[in-house]
């Protein structure tokens, strides 16, 4: 009996030996899944900010009608090259516009000024020979120091007139002359003092292209004033505009590169940087993410490139 228990007891000491030499090993098994981590992707993919855009002018003027008033000839298209002050159209102002513009050309303020002032300079120099008798006869005792110092007073209140008309009549020679200027842009060299061409002349702004022409604008077409007849700008560089996310906004730095594409013109692939990333977002409620609408400059050396053209933009942030 005893010699059994003795086995047994033996058996079990080895089964539990066994177990524990196990032990480390299956607890060496289950950690190894925990520690192993997940490795950033290196990859260049992995890096990019990819977003859409559309194209846009830097630089976009609108033209107005400065008139209501009939077109007469009209000599601009769409996607033309115009020069800064090159005759756009031309149309005919209504007699009463002439008229008003011809009393607005009249020199007859500054005459008026001129003469007023011309009488206040004769009466200065009146008073002044009067001054001269008075202190004659005052030795002589045929004037008081009253008198004197009446003359002095009104001699004191003559120049303080003629120096106020001076100032009225440079200010009005002044806008005279930004009056005829502002004529001369309407209706050309030939406006003048007193003189107005029967016909008005609508101008390009600045050099660039024809962006956009009013679809009623056409000779025989009465127009309102100030409605707006012609847009001009510039395409060459041209400018992407979009909205960002703000996580990858924080990523962009100015002067990065970026690879745009268009739909609309498969198969090629443009360069363009970064040129301006605001600090302020787009408005947003408190719940949504914010925005920054990034800006990107494009070359467009050869016009191929239209305002409103939607492109994919891929760019790799520096680090």
């Amino acid at each position: 009996m005893n010699k059994r228990l003795t086995a047994l007891a033996l058996a079990l000491l080895i089964a539990g030996g066994e177990a524990l030499a196990q032990a480390p090993q299956n607890a060496g098994q289950a950690q190894a899944p925990a520690q192993t981590q997940a490795k950033p992707d290196p990859s260049p993919a992995a890096q990019e900010i990819i977003f859409s855009g559309k194209l846009y002018s830097p630089v976009k003027l609108t033209v107005t009608l400065p008139y209501t008033s009939k077109i007469l000839t009209m000599s601009a298209n769409i996607g033309q090259k115009v020069k800064k002050d090159e005759v756009l159209l031309t149309f005919d102002t209504p007699l009463d516009t002439r008229m008003a513009e011809k009393r607005s050309l009249s020199l007859s303020t500054v005459k008026d000024l001129e003469h007023q002032l011309a009488t206040t300079g004769k009466d200065i120099d009146r008073l002044r020979v009067r001054r001269k008798e008075l202190e004659v006869m005052e030795k002589q005792n045929m004037a008081t120091s009253q008198a004197l110092v009446q003359n002095a007073q009104d001699i004191e209140v003559a120049e303080k007139q003629r120096v106020a008309l001076q100032e009225k009549l440079t200010l009005e020679r002044d806008m005279a002359q930004q009056r005829l200027e502002q004529a001369r842009e309407r209706f050309g060299p030939k406006a003048n003092y007193g003189q107005l061409p029967p016909e008005g002349i609508v101008k390009a702004p600045i050099d660039g292209y024809i962006l956009w022409i009013n679809p009623e604008l056409r000779a025989g077409v009465k127009l309102s004033r100030d409605v707006e007849v012609f847009q001009v700008g510039t395409l060459d560089p041209i400018l992407i505009r979009a909205q960002v996310h703000e996580i990858e906004a924080l990523r962009l730095k100015l002067g990065d590169q970026a690879k745009v594409t268009f739909d609309s013109l498969p198969g090629k692939e443009f360069t363009a940087t970064v040129s301006r990333i605001p600090w302020a977002p787009l408005p947003s409620s408190l719940q949504q993410p914010s925005y920054y609408e990034i800006e990107l400059t494009l070359p467009n050396p050869d016009y191929t490139l239209k305002e409103g053209l939607k492109g994919l933009v891929t760019i790799i942030p520096k680090k």
